[in-house]
């Protein structure tokens, strides 16, 4: 399958149909319409910065709806054109390539590459086009776009989420003149669709994401009725953006630094956490707790717009659960899905899993699993079975440092949303269950304790959703659960099982003999100073360091004047490649960004993609991307980007998939899988870790402020945001990782040893190398400090860290074996790709 037409197929199997009054869609052939809104012709098929992908000459939505046969009214379609056209001759670079070099050098590269920009203007409609328009149809295609937000920059609230001021003209226009409106979202994140409920012309919505170069043709083709859609919205659409739970948490405007959240907005003490010497010290508190997205609304009774995992289908479907059973692996739901309309189309099959008692703090439902059938035929039925592995049964209990399955009857529901399920199955765990023995990390720093009150339902004022448990029960079968079910051969040392708790040497102790030589004799032998050249990429140490043209030297010099390190790689630019010490075997390994692909294709955003919900397509783009990969002999491709929707303000939202934990799990182990099982190609998942605002992710040398802090409880952070990333290290095999820029309760993510060490390396087993994202002007971790944490590259690195590294060693603070470590682990990453 070529890349072209996964690309298309991935953006089929992902818009969303979120409403479709009176059957309005699809379209028949030969229909009238006429197109509203630039992006109709500037169609936004990337994202920004790592996530970005420029293309010439991408299709455009209302070219590829006249392909089929849609008619649309042709005075405002030429006006369109010809507004876009004048407007993309009159524009002009912000900033020539003299500039962009200094800004590189002068290290304020992220003040410019983080700058906001606002969404385009709609252009005014001269009155007698509309009239003309209104004459020729009684139906209009709304096209709103958005590309604002991306790396080091949040959207905003007004004129972003919400419509703009010409976009809220534009469509009072539209929705006045025209009794059937069709409107498609060409966005790069969620915006308010609350507007829409007040225009009953509004009959149908369409989520098309940032779909990519293939996209508008997929569009195009369930417009007319070609391909019926099947996609289910990885996240929750609220009725108004101060329903979310983070909405009062969260950072979103650099301009506005009256509104920055800072500790002292929560009584804290930036000082007490370590901050000093700052103008100010920016957090974004995770007081949601472990209520973000559909869990929050589901579990407090919050009516959401649209829900998680909703969408819907030109023909309807029957889903019917035939039973549970309880296997070594978990329990296995059977369920059976039937098209009783009269379209071929496909539905998605959900399971949520329940705990029945209400009165701890549990989220009232969580996605544990889902498949989607394949294309049903009107009256055919497929039958599906789904495992709700025994890990995803328990819960993080902090005062005992532990995965634990509670005592207690659990619902096992079927739907196709977290609003629409049905009781499938009972399951009655006898006893408390250990599942998985940690030791506490993460926590929440001493200074902090019981100042910070987090969403607690106990606490909350809100109404709380309650389990109809005696009466919705009756009648289901009850599957019991106990210890021995899941341990049949018995614990031991209180570790369930190899796969869910393994051991805690270091790689230095494992079998690491490669072409004749162990990693470990290698290390062995290098002097301090190449140690620490290669705890660092190769190149002056700037991010972008390909086009700076500069002078800088790349690496630090023997008592000879001779490179210790060099770039041995045949195309890796400096600062995207890792040293090489030729004469000790060790070679280059390069890197490439990013989330949408290396630059071949414009591939649709993760965050359409997650809405598949079709692992094959995920699989897929991974094999797409790596051959791509392979073909331009990229060594590491920085992706998947697995952060969670926590806010719709995050600039990178359309970079991530869900907000869901264990949807984005899957997605990323799927796309990893793809191009790692058949390509000599290695992903880079990040950001490790709780990284959901760019905003000061990485704080700002020019405003003197410290990089933002992310408090959350360790709980939180086990069960959400860390849990994508611990399952890309059991189930997919991942040999290299990045790390954020941003605190974790007051520790530099890349310089947590908690995080990269203990958690990472020891407790999930992780063996392969851990990197910094790229970036050293700001304020971000010291080079050494890094290292004897774990994090075992520092990127794009350079001189300046070697000389960071050094002095650490010199003085104590990281230690030749914390070294040889860090480089044993690069040369596991390099021998897993290939290249030792």
């Amino acid at each position: 399958m070529n890349s072209k037409t996964v690309a298309k197929m991935i953006v089929e199997e992902a818009i969303v149909l979120l409403k479709n009054d009176d059957r309005l869609l699809p379209f028949s052939k030969g229909q009238r319409a006429t197109f509203f809104g630039r992006a109709q012709v500037d169609t936004i098929y990337s994202g920004n910065g790592s996530g970005a992908v420029h293309k010439a000459a991408c299709k455009n939505i209302l070219e590829e709806c006249e392909k089929r046969g849609i008619c649309a009214q042709p005075g405002l379609r030429d006006y369109y054109k010809a507004q876009v056209s004048l407007e993309k001759a009159a524009k002009k670079d912000e900033l020539d390539e003299a500039a962009i070099r200094k800004a590189i050098n002068s290290g304020v590269m992220y003040e410019i590459f983080g700058k906001y920009h606002a969404p385009a203007e709609e252009y005014e409609i001269p009155e007698e086009l509309l009239k003309a328009a209104a004459d020729y149809t009684d139906t209009a295609v709304l096209v709103l776009g958005r590309d604002s937000g991306g790396e080091e920059c949040d959207r905003h609230l007004e004129g972003d989420y919400y419509l703009t001021d010409s976009e809220k003209e534009l469509a009072e226009q539209v929705c006045t003149n025209f009794t059937k409106v069709v409107l498609v979202l060409n966005i790069n994140g969620l915006i308010d669709l609350s507007w829409t409920e007040t225009y009953a012309s509004v009959q149908s919505i369409l989520f098309a994401g940032i779909p990519g170069e293939e996209g508008a043709s997929a569009l195009a083709d369930i417009l007319v009725g070609n391909v019926n859609p099947s996609g289910k919205l990885a996240y929750t659409i609220a009725k108004r953006y101060e329903d979310y739970p983070a909405a009062k948490h969260f950072t979103w405007d650099k301009d506005a630094e009256e509104n920055l959240l800072t500790y002292e907005s929560y009584g804290l003490s930036a000082a007490e956490n370590g901050s000093t010497g700052y103008l100010k010290s920016p957090v974004t508190v995770y007081q949601e707790d472990i209520y973000a997205g559909y869990r929050y609304f589901d579990t407090f009774a919050k009516e959401p717009l649209y829900p998680f995992g909703y969408g819907l289908s030109y023909t309807e479907f029957a889903t019917t659960c035939l039973g549970a059973d309880k296997s070594k692996e978990g329990i296995a739901v059977k369920v059976c899905v039937k098209n009783t309309g009269n379209r071929a189309g496909k539905e998605v099959v959900q399971l949520y899993l329940s705990a029945c008692d209400d009165t701890g703090e549990r989220a009232h439902k969580e996605l544990k699993g889902f498949e989607k059938t394949g294309l049903l035929q009107p009256g055919e039925e497929e039958q599906i079975c789904l495992m709700i592995p025994w890990k995803e049964w328990g819960h993080y209990e902090e005062d005992k440092a532990a995965f634990v399955i509670s005592q207690g009857d659990y619902r096992i529901l079927v739907g196709n949303s977290s609003r629409n399920t049905e009781n499938g199955a009972v399951v009655r765990v006898e006893q408390d269950i250990l599942v998985e023995q940690c030791t506490n990390r993460l926590g929440i720093q001493a200074c902090n304790q019981g100042k910070i009150e987090f969403l607690q339902k106990k606490l909350s004022n809100s109404k709380v959703q309650e389990s109809k448990v005696q009466e919705e029960l009756l009648n289901l079968p009850v599957i019991s659960i106990t210890e021995t079910d899941i341990y049949p051969a018995g614990r031991k040392d209180s570790v369930p099982n190899s796969t869910i708790c393994v051991g805690k040497e270091s790689i230095s102790q494992r079998d690491d003999v490669s072409q004749g030589n162990s990693r470990s004799e290698i290390v062995k032998q290098l002097s301090t100073e190449q140690l620490a050249a290669l705890c660092v990429g190769y190149g002056p140490g700037t991010p972008f360091a390909a086009i700076t043209g500069g002078s800088d030297p790349e690496t630090i010099f023997d008592d000879d004047g001779k490179p210790i390190t060099i770039n041995s790689h045949p195309t890796g630019y400096n600062g995207y490649v890792s040293p090489a010490i030729k004469a000790a075997g060790i070679y280059s390994v390069s890197y490439k960004d990013g989330p949408a692909g290396t630059g071949e294709l414009a591939w649709p955003s993760e965050m359409l993609m997650a809405c598949a919900f079709n692992k094959r397509v995920w699989y897929e783009f991974g094999n797409s991307v790596g051959e791509e990969c392979e073909r331009q002999q990229v060594d590491v491709w920085l992706a998947p980007a697995v952060n969670l929707h926590r806010n719709p303000l995050c600039g990178r939202n359309f970079e991530y998939f869900s907000e869901d934990p264990y949807l984005t799990g899957i997605c990323a182990c799927e796309v990893a899988k793809g191009a790692q099982e058949n390509h000599p190609v290695l992903v880079c998942p990040k950001h490790f870790a709780v990284n959901e605002q760019e905003t000061y992710r990485r704080g700002s040398s020019k405003r003197q402020y410290d990089a933002v802090d992310s408090i959350i409880s360790e709980r939180a952070a086990r069960e959400l945001y860390l849990k994508p990333f611990e399952m890309l290290v059991k189930e997919a095999d991942i040999a290299c990782l990045m790390t954020s820029f941003n605190k974790i309760n007051g520790v530099f993510a890349a310089g947590n040893k908690d995080l990269c060490t203990h958690i990472l390396k020891e407790e999930w087993g992780y063996q392969g190398v851990v990197v910094t994202d790229w970036g050293d002007m700001d304020v971000v971790v010291d080079g050494a400090d890094a290292v004897a944490a774990g994090n075992d590259i520092v990127m794009p690195g350079g001189p300046p860290v070697i000389k960071q590294i050094l002095e650490g060693y010199r003085g104590g603070r990281v230690s030749r074996e914390a070294l040889e470590e860090a480089v044993r682990r690069l040369l596991y990453m390099a021998e897993r790709g290939n290249k030792f």
